[in-house]
């Protein structure tokens, strides 16, 4: 090999394709625009749903509209949600009251007629339906587009017969309402007989036909009953439970119920509808021109039974009459009609078998085929919806029976193929035929479509994005048609000889592993990365770093088929062909796939550990996993329609990127050329909308630009999670790294340079002050209201997948807090705005207990709490609930629930727990029990401890009191009561003393505290007391049995007699009669007044020398008068003892 050669030419440089003229052409069919497929391949990253054995389910259109994915995913459980697909390009959801409306296919216009200028692919109408009693169902709605116009209209109706016709649904407030006289039946579906108007029926088959008119310049509905021969399926019915896919008849109903109404239009501007009502079939023509035709009324039970008894019963014995048969759907086939027919012999067996079966409606109606089913069910009389709620769509040669959870896919020469929907949360809500292609919608997935296995391979040459089920195993043969990779056509010993570091290294590996050259490229990585040489997992290492780099580079090659590029540059492992950048996005998608596939075969995918990314180690295949997100985010952003705003984010995005414009190079392709970097243009569109928040623009300009930048971010970035979520398996942790407790941060969720966490809080921001604050109504109101929620959705989502990865780890306690407090910072705005029920959705979701408390009380939903407080019971919800009353001061509430627990059990149990915590509360619970004894005992302690209010701790003695005597004849009674008289005693003391005492010792007098018993013996003999008696200063001996502390309680003693002594002067000049001296003093009086209330003498009065022994008394100790008197008193007291 010439090695000379590598100075003129790199080895990347592909040897075969050196010139864009020699590319291969890729097909027509390959190069339809993947924005707008005509055969309905998803738009979406993540295609494929499920799979079976023949068939797969995969998505269908673009995704939904945040409207009607929030509608599905926070729809309250009682809410009754349907949803219907129309053949025009129209599909609806009803949710409750609401009707959501958006286009999922473009129809084409016609020569000359205006283009919608309202809006285009997933722009979603919210309508509102009439008031009614029971629930609305997608079935009560039509969608059509008149003749000659662009504007979708609708007609709706209640299931009581109240009509409400919207002209154009882009104008929701322009309706007509219109009542129908249906005598109390009950409406089951609305038909539209296109250019016709709509067949209303009803559960017990009464038709009406509804035609939107216009009659004198004004909209108009014009309802006319199709009249059927007297007798004919008459009678009113109760009202009955219709099933999303309608009504269930039944061989114990005395009454018809209504199956299908069936629409087909024939080539003469004329239109036959079939109606099937249990077992009878009734064919009409309409025409615009003539009167409605009631064509034949055919029987189809003995034909059907027959049929099925031949096929199956034939040799067994038995009647006929014994076979029960249910006709389930109807479709049309030509010049003829099939019947989705089901049949069980009960005295037999309750297996339910089933039968597409054909029937010839020109003149006799006559049985033209009969096709047994290898599918069955079980018959249970209590449930007989779980055999008997299947619906069929009938496409070409092919049949797509289907109920609830599963398509059961008929195709000839094929067994059944049964496709079941697991997820508990999924469910099939409609079908219908669009363009040739069966169309399902899920709860969960939305629009999807079923194909065979066999068109599995093209669809991956044929879409740019990965399935969910092979995102990374995907291969791509390397002759196939058409492929504009240029890492097919390099040489791996060129890039061999020529790069000696270890990332070329690992790019000549890559060639091989694509070229199926399993020694040559293993040998390199055991050259590279030898086994013996592994350690234990860490962050950095070598192998990590090279496999990080290499996938960047993938992604950030220059196109090796654009001249306008410097042709310096190397092409790359990522290179393509293509002159268009959406393909060369979808070529990098393609080679990123078998970078993936090439680390999992070579054994390298289970030896990566980790790399700092963002100032923080990140799991090497999470990174992996972004990158892998920024290629899907570059691909939908590419697809996505021109606008100014995203045009000027490109711009100021590129100033961070090393390549600039210049030799014809436009920004976007400078932009989309470096896709590690699409970030900076999420970052850029948001800060270029808050300049335009901040511009000259006026209020409703802004908000329109904060709206176009919603839709942009919102659709990128939601694509990319819901590519995150079906991938999860595929870039999981190797159970090598668990070890390193890494944190799992997403650049959806991460704040700083490198992500868009930033970005969308401000864009969150933007739309509640610059949109939803100043637009009060209308349609782009709802639309701003959806996009706060969809942001505030996507912020939270992020920070919750943070908070998983860091469980149990030093960091979850901070993080938590914050993450509750940011959380409840962004629902709060919805609350502001009275958004009550779109904040609990997003609140239960994320376990914001504190905004689903508050709606409860803004709406006064006492029953609504009651409900979460059963749903979140092992979140902590209950305690958050009691702590919330306490801290909100609304103990009365939470008193109120005490009333509400009793007699049950559920709650019950944290109820007392929790107020075991707060025994000001839990004696009232205990009183709710009748457990009189334990409530006392609970107020007896809370006496004893407060302290804050005197009032308070009155009646908390008080009713300890009460409660005591209210319970059983306990032998502590007695001794219990004596104990709370004693502190009411107590009480009283305080309460007795006068307001100027308290006041000039700055004690409240209005709200007045608990005294301790010390502080009150000093108030009753301070000398501030000038009013005070022996009454006050006996009062002042009485607490003292208050005082627990025999040292304290001496000291005060003596204090009391002391402070009685210092009240007099003691200068009596006179003692001719010292005992008419001594009974003008207080002492004295205070001696005479306590042994006349009981007093013990001998306990009355201290010693004489140790009453006088104290510094207080230092100057009577002297005086001689004082000494003579007081003897004399004592000698008085202790002899009038002797004498008693």
């Amino acid at each position: 090999m010439d090695r000379s050669s590598f100075s003129v030419k790199s080895p990347f440089s592909p040897r075969s394709r050196q010139n864009i003229s020699t590319k291969r052409v890729l097909p027509a069919s390959f190069r339809k625009s993947s924005r707008l497929s005509v055969s309905g391949k998803s738009t979406q990253s993540v295609q494929i749903v499920l799979k079976g054995a023949h068939n797969y389910v995969e998505r269908f259109g673009q995704p939904l509209p945040v409207l009607i994915t929030e509608a599905l995913t926070f729809a309250d459980r009682n809410t009754v949600l349907s949803a219907r697909i129309s053949e025009c390009g129209y599909a609806w959801v009803v949710c409750g009251r609401r009707l959501l409306i958006w286009q999922y296919r473009q129809t084409p216009s016609a020569p000359g007629t205006p283009q919608r200028k309202y809006g285009g692919i997933n722009q979603c109408f919210e309508l509102q339906l009439p008031q009614s009693d029971l629930a609305h169902r997608a079935e009560l709605v039509s969608v059509f587009v008149a003749v000659g116009s662009n504007n979708p209209s609708c007609i709706a109706v209640s299931p009581e017969g109240l009509l409400r016709y919207w002209p154009a649904i882009v104008h929701e407030g322009v309706t007509v309402e219109q009542t129908v006289d249906l005598q109390g039946q009950e409406c089951d579906s609305l038909t539209d007989v296109e250019g016709l108007g709509c067949i209303l029926a009803t559960t017990t088959c009464t038709t009406v036909l509804v035609q939107p008119l216009i009659n004198a310049g004004r909209h108009v509905l014009q309802c006319k009953p199709l009249k059927t021969p007297s007798g004919w399926l008459g009678g009113i019915s109760k009202r009955m439970s219709s099933l999303i896919f309608g009504p269930i008849s039944s061989e114990h109903s005395s009454e018809t119920r209504l199956v299908r109404v069936l629409a087909v239009p024939n080539s003469d501007r004329t239109w036959t509808v079939f109606i099937l009502a249990g077992h009878s079939l009734q064919k009409w023509i309409l025409s615009t021109t003539e009167t409605e035709q009631l064509v034949s009324v055919s029987e189809l039970n003995r034909l059907a039974r027959d049929s099925f008894h031949n096929a199956i019963w034939d040799t067994t014995v038995g009647d006929h009459t014994e076979i029960d048969t249910w006709l389930l759907d109807i479709q049309s086939d030509k010049d003829n009609i099939i019947v989705l027919a089901a049949a069980v012999n009960v005295q037999i067996s309750p297996q339910v078998h089933y039968a597409l079966i054909s029937f010839s409606t020109n003149g006799t109606t006559l049985l033209r085929d009969f096709l047994l089913l290898k599918m069955s069910g079980l018959y249970r009389d209590d449930n007989p919806s779980d055999s008997l709620s299947y619906r069929f769509l009938l496409c070409g040669t092919n049949a797509f029976i289907y109920n609830f959870k599963t398509i059961t896919v008929i195709r000839p020469q094929e067994e059944p193929d049964i496709l079941e929907f697991h997820s508990s949360q999924d469910l099939l809500l409609g079908g219908s035929i669009c363009v040739n292609t069966p169309i399902f919608f899920s709860r969960v997935n939305g629009l999807v479509t079923v194909s065979g296995t066999d068109q599995l391979v093209s669809d991956y040459m044929n879409l740019s994005m990965t399935g969910p089920n092979t995102p990374v195993e995907a291969s791509f043969s390397e002759s196939a048609a058409g492929n504009n990779l240029s890492v097919y056509n390099m040489d791996p010993e060129e890039v061999l000889s020529a790069y000696k570091d270890t990332v070329g290294q690992l790019k000549a590996a890559f060639i091989f592993h694509i070229q199926n050259q399993q020694s040559a490229y293993q040998d390199i990585i055991n050259e590279l990365f030898p086994i013996d040489a592994a350690t234990e997992p860490s962050v950095d290492g070598i192998l990590d770093k090279v496999v990080v780099t290499m996938c960047k580079d993938l992604l950030d090659d220059i196109p090796a088929g654009d001249p306008r590029w410097n042709k310096n540059s190397p092409v790359g492992i990522g290179s393509s062909y293509s002159m268009q950048v959406l393909h060369q996005l979808e070529d990098k998608q393609k080679a990123l796939s078998l970078y993936l596939k090439f680390l999992k075969d070579s054994g390298l995918w289970n030896r990566l550990a980790a790399c700092t990314v963002r100032d923080m180690p990140i799991a090497t295949v999470h990174i992996l996993g972004e990158l892998s997100e920024k290629i899907t985010a570059s691909v939908i952003l590419k697809s996505l329609p021109n606008s100014l705003i995203m045009e000027n984010a490109i711009e100021k995005a590129i100033q961070y990127f090393d390549a600039s414009p210049g030799n014809s190079l436009t920004n976007q392709d400078i932009f989309y050329r470096e896709v590690s970097k699409v970030h900076k243009g999420i970052q850029e569109l948001v800060n270029c909308c808050e300049e335009s928040a901040h511009s000259d623009l006026n209020p409703t300009q802004v908000a329109q630009v904060v709206h176009d930048t919603n839709e942009i971010v919102l659709t990128v970035l939601n694509e990319v999670i819901q590519y995150r979520h079906q991938n999860a398996d595929n870039f999981a942790l190797p159970q090598t790294i668990k070890s390193l407790n890494l944190d799992y941060l997403p650049w959806t969720a991460a704040n700083g340079l490198e992500g868009v966490a930033d970005a969308l809080i401000l864009q969150h921001t933007l739309t509640f002050s610059y949109g939803l604050q100043l637009i009060n109504h209308g349609q782009l109101r709802n639309s701003l209201l959806d996009h706060f929620i969809a942001l505030t959705d996507l912020i939270l989502d992020g920070r919750k997948c943070h908070l998983e990865s860091i469980k149990g780890t030093s960091k979850e306690n901070v993080l938590y807090k914050q993450y509750c407090s940011d959380r409840h910072k962004l629902i709060k705005p919805l609350l502001k705005e009275r958004e009550f029920e779109k904040a609990a959705q997003l609140a239960e979701k994320y376990l914001d207990f504190e905004t689903l408390v508050i709606v409860c009380e803004l709406t006064d939903n006492q029953e609504r709490l009651d409900e979460y407080m059963e749903r979140f019971n092992n979140d902590g919800f209950t305690e958050y609930v009691y702590n919330w009353f306490l801290k909100e001061n609304k103990q009365g509430k939470l008193m109120n629930r005490c009333r509400r627990t009793v007699g049950k059990t559920k709650n019950v149990q944290k109820l007392t727990s929790f107020l075991s915590n707060h025994p000001s509360l839990s004696w009232m619970q205990q009183i709710f029990d009748n457990e009189f004894g334990l409530a006392a005992n609970t107020l007896q302690n809370l006496g004893q401890h407060e302290t804050e209010s005197l009032t308070r701790q009155k009646t908390i003695y008080s009713l300890c009191k009460l409660s005591k005597l209210a319970g059983p004849n306990t032998p502590d009674l007695d001794l219990f009561t004596t104990n709370i008289n004693s502190c009411l005693e107590l009480i009283t003391f305080q309460e007795d003393l006068p307001d100027y005492v308290l006041q000039q010792f700055g004690y409240d007098t209005i709200n007045p505290r608990v005294i301790p018993p010390r502080d009150l013996i000093n108030l009753y003999i301070c000398n501030e007391y000038t009013d005070a008696g022996e009454l006050e200063f006996k009062k002042a001996l009485d607490i003292l049995t208050f005082i627990e502390d025999e040292d304290q309680r001496e000291e005060l003693h003596l204090k009391i007699w002391r402070s009685a002594i210092l009240r007099d002067s003691w200068n009596y000049k006179n003692l001719d009669a010292p005992l008419e001296t001594l009974q003008s003093t207080l002492f004295f009086r205070l001696v005479d007044l306590s042994i006349a209330l009981g007093a013990n003498p001998q306990d009355l009065l201290p010693p004489l020398d140790t009453l006088i022994d104290d510094q207080s008394m230092q100057h009577l100790q002297d005086n001689k008068n004082f000494l003579f008197l007081i003897k004399t008193g004592y000698d008085h007291v202790f002899r009038s003892q002797l004498l008693d």
